[in-house]
Parts: C-alpha cells; sequence; structure tokens
C-alpha cells in the first residue's frame, strides 16, 4: 500500500528533524574534542620534573632481591639466599 501525501510529508518533516538534531550532537561533540584537544598535553611532552611530582614510589619489602645482570633482571627468592 503507498503512504498517502500527508504521510510521507510527515515522514519527510521527521527525517529532516532528526538530521538537523543529529548534525548538532556531531558539531557539539567535534567542538568538545577539539576544545580538550586544545587543553590537554601528550604524556610524552610533560618536563620531566612534572612527571617526577606525578609519580608515587611505593617502598614495600618483597621476597625477592633483583640483580641486574647485562641488562637482564634476574629475581632471587630471600630464601635461596639465606641457604648460600
Amino acid at each position: 500500500m503507498k503512504p498517502s501525501d500527508f504521510q510521507r510529508i510527515v515522514q519527510c518533516r521527521i527525517e529532516s528533524c532528526l538530521k538537523k538534531v543529529i548534525r548538532h550532537v556531531v558539531k557539539d561533540y567535534q567542538q568538545g574534542v577539539r576544545r580538550r584537544k586544545e587543553k590537554e598535553i601528550p604524556f610524552c611532552e610533560l618536563p620531566e620534573i612534572v612527571v617526577e611530582k606525578l609519580a608515587i614510589w611505593d617502598e614495600y619489602e618483597t621476597d625477592y632481591t633483583i640483580f641486574n645482570v647485562c641488562g637482564n633482571d634476574i629475581r632471587v627468592h630471600d630464601d635461596e639466599l639465606a641457604e648460600v
């Protein structure tokens, strides 16, 4: 069954309104991304002093000792060291 002229007009108006809303939502999203991009700075571009202020180093005891041999970290459990 073919839609009447009135139904086609209503459908066209609804589609037109939806397109405007979608365009507006996309435009707002892109503006937000652009604003955020202007304010943000990549982590790799931060000065080292700022990175050091952000870093938190936990001091806790471990059950192993790490030795660096030829660029490789070797973990030796403290129980094995106690036996030597």
